[in-house]
């Protein structure tokens, strides 16, 4: 019997791994806090939308001459699809600030893809990891959309800049 016992626990240690099988990506959920258009918090810990790069809060743009509070317009719309309500974040990496990087979700909604088609962000892929599991041709598609419908911050092609203080 016990012969038999080592024989099975010897046989499943020597299963073969699947070749580019990784370990599932870790994850956090919780209930979200919006620090700004790019940036949440869940328990205390902050987590950067992976993909994505929004104003920051202080940053404005420039209209035609009319200054527009980009990055303040950036928090408000994350407050309302995520403030308050439970996320689930998949991990992707850590920043050099370390904050996770995720992608994160709300009732299966992408919150990241969710601001790029607003046109509150534009995509940011140099900084993810070669594995970052995301379906990036969507972040793509988004942003190309919202530049043409001039939504956001492609509201006026040509005639927005970033002002930096």
């Amino acid at each position: 019997m016990n012969r038999l016992v080592i024989a099975i626990a010897a046989g499943l240690m020597a299963q073969p791994v699947c070749a580019g099988s990784q370990p599932p990506a870790p994850t956090i959920a919780g209930t979200a806090r919006v620090i700004d258009g790019d940036t949440i918090s869940i328990r205390n810990q902050r987590v950067r939308l992976a993909a994505i790069d929004a104003c920051e809060v202080d940053q404005t743009g420039t209209r035609r001459g009319v200054e527009w509070p980009c990055g303040t317009v950036a928090r408000s719309f994350l407050r309302t699809i995520a403030d308050g309500k439970h996320l689930s974040c998949r991990v992707i990496d850590k920043d050099q600030y370390r904050r996770l990087v995720a992608q994160c979700f709300e009732s299966g909604r992408d919150l990241g893809l969710a601001i790029i088609e607003a046109g509150l962000a534009e995509t940011l892929f140099q900084y993810l990891p070669r594995q970052h599991g995301m379906d990036l041709g969507a972040y793509v598609d988004a942003e190309k959309h919202a530049k043409a419908a001039n939504a956001g911050i492609w509201g006026l092609r040509g005639h927005f800049y970033i002002n930096t203080r």
